[in-house]
């Protein structure tokens, strides 16, 4: 039988009409014109959120001590937490200013920021703030959950990022709720470095820390601003559904999750995510996407076995979905495209419009990163120094 809905060549200039985005985007609910810095930080890291450590880091502390109160040496500077009384708000406010300007002056350890041997190097702010032994008590016992509200690691029910979970939940929700992005997006992987024993540590050798947690990152393309993101898990807690690839999975989900479908928002994802079957179900879902496809996924012959010269392209449609077979020199391999959005154009170069306009806007993520590594702190901290031992 024939297929109804054939693959056909056509060729540049092709005229096709698409639907128009008429979504409002930019900044909203933001405070009033010349507001001081802090007010803008606050509308992330919000006043509950705040409280929210300071009832459980109090929490986990109080249970800790009761818990371990027989084995708990004497010098340990846990016996210090009742001297100095339970954490309160102000003092939580403190230690988050004390983290910043740990990001922005860099030592090696952490103790060093309180060393006096040395006049050159010293930082009075830090000891006028809190004393070395409060600070690192508070690092140790500084919590967002109630872990006897966490299933157990041998449970089903097991989530590896349940102490944290809730700090991205709510920093999904305020990302929404103070934004609205343009039409183009981005979808990619992140990596956040870590040598850490953990159940989540990915490898990625296409990212300067190798190892690290990885996330899956929604980013508005032109400005890098982070949408929505999820924590990957790992196959063993974080399977995908059978019969599909992890790739359309990961951005149905982050489009769901971040309430874009259906508006005509326009995706931009690399090989491992563009598929045609992805395709065709954003457009179901009135939503556009552009990528890079992968030669070993179902495309037509004709594209899949083309042998073009240096600048020379083809191209073919079916109905809304457009592919493209595109060799830019000539050592090198065709680069295979498919875009629901963009027409058989030709730009500068010959190239094709819809590479041109990939290489502008797949880039989100990565400017994302590239902007978070402007703070991240890099000196190497040494953690095996300030552990406390019971």
């Amino acid at each position: 039988m024939a297929d109804p809905n054939p693959w056909f060549r056509v060729y540049p200039p092709e005229i096709r009409d698409h639907t128009e985005f008429d979504q409002n985007v930019g900044p909203k609910r933001m405070p009033p014109r010349n507001s001081r810095p802090i007010a803008y930080f606050m509308l992330i890291f919000t006043m509950d959120l705040m409280k929210k450590f300071v009832l459980e880091t109090n929490r986990y502390a109080r249970n800790f001590i009761t818990r371990n109160q027989h084995n708990i040496s004497n010098k340990s500077r846990v016996h210090d937490w009742h001297k100095k009384g339970k954490l309160t708000l102000i003092e939580f406010k403190a230690f988050v200013a004390v983290i910043l300007n740990m990001g922005l002056i860099k030592k090696a350890t952490i103790s060093e920021y309180w060393n006096r041997k040395h006049s050159s190097q010293s930082t009075p702010w830090f000891r006028k703030v809190f004393t070395r032994n409060r600070f690192q008590l508070l690092l140790k016992f500084l919590h967002l959950v109630d872990n006897r509200k966490i299933a157990p690691r041998n449970s089903p029910s097991y989530d590896p990022t349940a102490k944290f979970k809730p700090i991205v939940d709510h920093f999904n929700l305020k990302a929404k709720k103070h934004y609205s992005p343009s039409q183009n997006l981005s979808i990619d992987e992140s990596l956040i470095g870590t040598k850490s024993r953990t159940v989540l540590r990915q490898y990625i050798p296409t990212k300067h820390a190798k190892f690290g947690v990885k996330l899956w990152m929604l980013t508005e393309a032109v400005t890098g601003y982070c949408f929505h993101f999820n924590v990957y898990k790992g196959k063993r807690y974080d399977p995908t559904p059978a019969g599909e690839l992890q790739g359309s999975y990961v951005v149905i989900s982050l489009l769901r999750a971040a309430c874009l479908l259906n508006k005509w928002y326009h995706v931009f994802c690399d090989s491992f995510f563009t598929s045609l079957s992805l395709a065709k179900r954003l457009l179901n879902l009135h939503t556009y996407t552009t990528g890079t496809v992968r030669s070993n996924r179902p495309l037509p012959n004709l594209i899949k076995s083309v042998k073009l010269r240096a600048s020379q392209s083809m191209f073919m449609r079916q109905q809304e979905i457009l592919v493209c077979a595109f060799k830019e020199k000539e050592k090198r391999k065709n680069v295979k495209m498919l875009s629901t959005r963009y027409n058989a154009e030709l730009v500068v170069n010959r190239k094709p419009k819809m590479i041109t306009e990939y290489n502008k806007f797949m880039g989100g993520v990565d400017l994302n990163d590239m902007l978070t590594s402007f703070l991240r702190r890099r000196a190497k901290i040494d953690e095996n120094v300030e552990e406390d031992r019971v």
